[in-house]
């Protein structure tokens, strides 16, 4: 596994640039079990980021569709998903360890063969890992939503780089997002009304009531007991 989660860039003299992100680099609090689980299960789920492309029949073993998940935090909901719906693929990408430990270990003791994980950024995941047109869905739960003014630059979808996902998936295919922050929600609908393709599936091109195949993740569970609404946002890829 490797443990750079970035592609550096540097200036003519040598010095890495530093570049906005949409998580902090922390060193995130990892218990000796998801280490050893790192240790024991990567070789079997765990995917190295590369600069070439997946071809995810050899990945997988399979020709199911793919669901791509950012930003899965202790996987629990993802590996609920690949074993309620063993006819997709699921691939999972996360920038915290303690995350990749968790997941790995539910992973192997649910015994689940559709599942695979990336320790990288996703946007350069995106960028040089995933072919056009391949994704059947891409599911984005509780995005860090930066609510100060001033880091709004650090948000994760934004124009940019919802034209991306929108290369990746393929016709008919499908972006969700949720997040308990109305502002970030509102936010989102207005950087991708103009983008090429997305029709919102919603009647009141807004949000949808949330779907019953997406299972409730703790995070949510806490936010509903703070007294916060939750925000479906559903997106399908039309010509």
């Amino acid at each position: 596994m490797k443990n750079n989660i970035l592609i550096h860039q540097y200036d003519q003299n040598g010095t890495i640039l530093r570049q906005i992100r949409s998580f902090v680099c922390r060193t995130s609090r990892v218990t000796q079990s998801q280490l050893n689980s790192i240790q024991k299960y990567w070789s079997l789920m765990g995917i190295d980021f590369q600069l070439k492309e997946l071809d995810f029949l050899s990945t997988f073993n399979s020709n199911s569709p793919v669901v791509l998940e950012i930003g899965f935090g202790s996987g629990e909901s993802l590996v609920k998903n690949a074993i309620n719906y063993p006819d997709k693929n699921f691939l999972g990408i996360e920038v915290y360890k303690s995350g990749i430990g968790s997941c790995l270990h539910f992973s192997y003791i649910s015994k689940i063969q559709n599942l695979r994980i990336i320790y990288h950024d996703a946007t350069e995941v995106f960028h040089h890992m995933i072919m056009n047109k391949t994704l059947l869905k891409v599911q984005i739960f509780f995005p860090d939503p930066w609510e100060k003014k001033r880091h709004h630059k650090r948000r994760l979808l934004q124009s940019n780089f919802l034209k991306i996902i929108s290369t990746k998936i393929m016709m008919n295919g499908i972006l969700h997002i949720v997040t308990d922050s109305k502002e970030y929600a509102f936010y989102i609908l207005q950087e991708i009304k103009n983008i090429k393709n997305y029709i919102n599936l919603s009647k009141n091109n807004n949000y949808i009531k949330q779907p019953i195949s997406r299972i409730m993740t703790k995070f949510e569970q806490k936010a509903l007991v703070q007294g916060k609404k939750i925000f479906d946002l559903v997106f399908q890829l039309k010509e």
